[in-house]
């Protein structure tokens, strides 16, 4: 499955085939995701994540994990998400973050104009 990000037009896979996360795989900047369905819940693994800069402006390392669980509501109206972060090197206990989106079947996607894409960040700079 390939999730895109509009804002920074970037593209991720998750593999949804049985495989395992793999325990040699060099650190990406969207790291390297395995999925699986939980009854109705997708739930994806993703590790290998490059060292860097979080959506909280703190660093991370390569060694941080996520576990993403994404449902709908019980109405259908909502699609609802969950992720898990751990990292051992910056994180003293797992951090969740929650998201919710309402359907909006009328509405549509129109690309972004005009936005920075993500960059690599040096690590402990800040800076690109």
């Amino acid at each position: 499955m390939e999730m895109r990000y509009g804002e920074w037009d970037a593209r991720r896979t998750i593999y949804l085939d049985g495989r395992r996360p793999a325990a040699d795989q060099p650190p990406t900047l969207l790291g390297h995701s395995v999925g699986r369905y939980e009854g109705d819940t997708l739930v994806i693994e993703t590790s290998a994540v490059r060292a860097g800069i979080t959506a909280w402006d703190a660093e991370s390392s390569d060694q941080t994990r996520a576990v993403e669980r994404y449902s709908r509501s019980a109405d259908g109206e909502r699609l609802l998400l969950s992720v898990t972060m751990e990292d051992p090197w910056s994180l003293a206990e797992p951090v969740v973050v929650k998201k919710v989106w309402s359907r909006a079947p009328d509405q549509q996607i129109f690309p972004y104009e005009d936005c920075e894409r993500p960059t690599e960040f040096t690590r402990g700079t800040g800076q690109p």
